[in-house]
């Protein structure tokens, strides 16, 4: 049911592209954060855009965002591989490193004024692609050697620096905004999204953790205009 769902959604997407002209078109860029409900991780980072009119007050937006890493550090615990090693159970500094790239795309319905024009409200759905990556690196104190050690998990881990684990993660929502027209060509726009976030890949379980199931996002933006 899921991929039904999705395959719906992109099924969609790809007849809208069709429809749009690109006798104008905008781009630009600006600052972007993402949270999720109960999940402590906040990012912030950048985006960059295109913007297709369809009419005077219909759209297609397609955008990258790029979060800076989010690093999260804490105590956890570890044992002895051998049992003549000593301390046979201790503690080390945990410090995870989670990455984020989207792309999102989806229609915009302009209201009070057209897409170029003055003061507006834009409203619409979107879809987005989410990839994410995670790695860990465990840090003993004491002089220990990290490589006597491991995790007290199951199946336990080694406490050497692991190489990145990717997740493909898929969402869908909607997205409120408003736009400025400049006196000059160009535009400034905020806008707020609300999305669901699935797992297509993710074993390193990031949604739920890093990522929560309902998400948020803030961006800000210049739109130049080309005609």
């Amino acid at each position: 049911m899921g991929k039904k769902l999705i395959i719906g959604f992109i099924s969609i997407f790809l007849a809208s592209v069709g429809n749009y002209s690109l006798a104008q078109f905008s781009a630009g860029g600006g600052l972007s954060s993402f949270h999720g409900l109960n999940t402590p991780v906040n990012r912030l980072g950048f985006n960059a855009f295109v913007e297709i009119p369809k009419a005077t007050d219909a759209t297609l937006f397609i955008r990258a965002s790029l979060m800076l890493p989010d690093k999260l550090e804490q105590i956890g615990d570890i044992e002895a591989k051998d049992i003549t090693t000593q301390p046979s159970k201790t503690t080390a500094e945990l410090v995870t490193k989670t990455s984020y790239f989207a792309v999102d795309g989806g229609t915009r319905n302009y209201f009070i004024n057209d897409y170029d024009v003055g003061l507006s409200i834009f409203a619409g759905p979107h879809i987005k692609g989410i990839l994410a990556s995670y790695s860990s690196d465990y840090r003993v104190a004491g002089g220990l050697n990290p490589d006597d050690y491991q995790t007290t998990d199951f199946p336990a881990q080694e406490l050497n620096s692991s190489t990145p684990i990717y997740s493909l993660l898929f969402a869908f929502g909607g997205t409120v905004g408003v736009k400025y027209q400049l006196p000059y060509r160009g535009a400034l726009l905020f806008d707020v999204g609300v999305e669901l976030v699935t797992r297509l890949h993710d074993p390193s379980a990031i949604l739920g953790n890093e990522i929560a199931p309902l998400s948020f996002s803030f961006n800000l933006g210049y739109r130049f205009d080309w005609y």
